[in-house]
Order: C-alpha cells, then sequence, then structure tokens
C-alpha cells in the first residue's frame, strides 16, 4: 500500500498542471457551474471518508476524475445522515432532500443555492450523460437500509449502492458496454463484502456484527 501510494503521489505532483486544466468547448463550458472550491470540497470528502477511491481516481483522466469525487462525496453524504441528523423525521427530510436535489438535475434548468457535490454532480451529468438510474438507486437503497438478512441481500445491496457508482464512472469514461457492466456489478459486490468483513474488529469492539443471519444461524453465531 505504501508504494502504491508513494507512485500515486508522485505521477499527481508530475501532472498537477494537467489535472488542474479544464479541456472543455465553448458550448459545455456555458452549462457547466462548478467552481474550484465545489471540486476541493468533494475532493477533501473522498480523501477523509474514502482514501482507497481517492488514491485511484488520481490515475482517471481530470474530467472522469471530478465526476468519480462528486459520486463518492455523494455517497458520503447519504452515509452519514444517521449519524449526523438525530430525529427519523429528520432523516427522512435529508434523504429526500438529496433525492429532489439529484434527480433535479435531470430535469430542471435551475442550478441556484445548489450544494457543492450536486454542482459538481451537474457538470459530471451534463459532460458524460450520467444515468439518472444509478443515482436514483443509490439515494433509495442507502435510505431503505434494510436489514441484510441473507447473502443474497448483502449482493443486491452491493448492486444498488457500490456497483451504481462504478458503473456512474465508468459512463463518465464514456465506457458503456455489457463486459464492463457485468465486471461493475461482480466488482461492486466484492467490494461490499470485503467492506464488511474489514469493518468486523470494530463492530465487533461496540458489540455488534452484521454479518448476514443466514450465515450467523448456519455456524451457530448468536
Amino acid at each position: 500500500m505504501r508504494k502504491f501510494t508513494s507512485l500515486a503521489l508522485r505521477l499527481c505532483t508530475a501532472h498537477r498542471s494537467a489535472f488542474s486544466v479544464r479541456t472543455i468547448t465553448s458550448t459545455q463550458s456555458k452549462a457547466l457551474v462548478s467552481t474550484r472550491d465545489d471540486i476541493e470540497y468533494c475532493r477533501r470528502l473522498v480523501h477523509k471518508h474514502d482514501y482507497e477511491t481517492y488514491l485511484s481516481s488520481l490515475f482517471s483522466p481530470r474530467y472522469a476524475r471530478e465526476a468519480l469525487w462528486g459520486l463518492r462525496a455523494l455517497n458520503i453524504e447519504l452515509l452519514t445522515i444517521p449519524t449526523h441528523t438525530r430525529t427519523p423525521s429528520a432523516i427522512s427530510m435529508r434523504y429526500a432532500f438529496w433525492h429532489n436535489t439529484i434527480m433535479g438535475l435531470y430535469t430542471q434548468p435551475q442550478t441556484q443555492n445548489l450544494p457543492p457535490v450536486a454542482r459538481v454532480l451537474h457538470d459530471a451529468i451534463q459532460r458524460s450523460k450520467i444515468s439518472r438510474t444509478w443515482l436514483r438507486r443509490l439515494i433509495s437503497e442507502r435510505q431503505t437500509s434494510t436489514a441484510i438478512n441473507t447473502l443474497d441481500d448483502l449482493q443486491k445491496h452491493g448492486e444498488r449502492t457500490i456497483a451504481c457508482l462504478i458503473h456512474a464512472h465508468l459512463e463518465s469514461l464514456n465506457v458503456r458496454n455489457m463486459h464492463a457492466d457485468n465486471a461493475a456489478r461482480a466488482i461492486g459486490v466484492s467490494s461490499t463484502i470485503s467492506h464488511m468483513l474489514r469493518s468486523m474488529p470494530e463492530q465487533l469492539a461496540h458489540g455488534r456484527c452484521d454479518l448476514p443471519h443466514d450465515i450467523l444461524a448456519k455456524h451457530n453465531i448468536n
């Protein structure tokens, strides 16, 4: 990991000027609304909460990297709603806010008063025509937050969360084909399982275990 981190940072430094330049057409530039501060907000959020994704993002082209930061920042915003909001009604309102805001990027030309994450995603949608399906599924799954009773539930959760983020990132790279979609789905599921296993020590330290209930029952674990 240290070697990978060092290589990524060297590449980022060596190509800093290329990373900071926006190569867009004059027509596109009129439609873009995000500022450097918006992009920096998303970058810092991903750097803090999803460092592995941040490192891998350094190898993407600039336009796709900014889209990835926006996508992952949205995921972080959704994940932290229950911890930053106390009452169930307030939690529901926050999820509704993000759903209406993100879906509105596809239907409403109004871009004033959008939060930084939404402005970055607006530009990603304008550039790459990212499908609303992936973002709608992501927000819906984060809001539903149903119990993982079976391994099949865990697989579906991965398909509706991490896989959706990968699908959207692929679209920002203009990659749209069946083989890439199958790979995105498989990586999303495996990443979800990997994250659950890696978080087990912390879960157990707090007296919690989020493994699927059918696996716990199969091995007589209470």
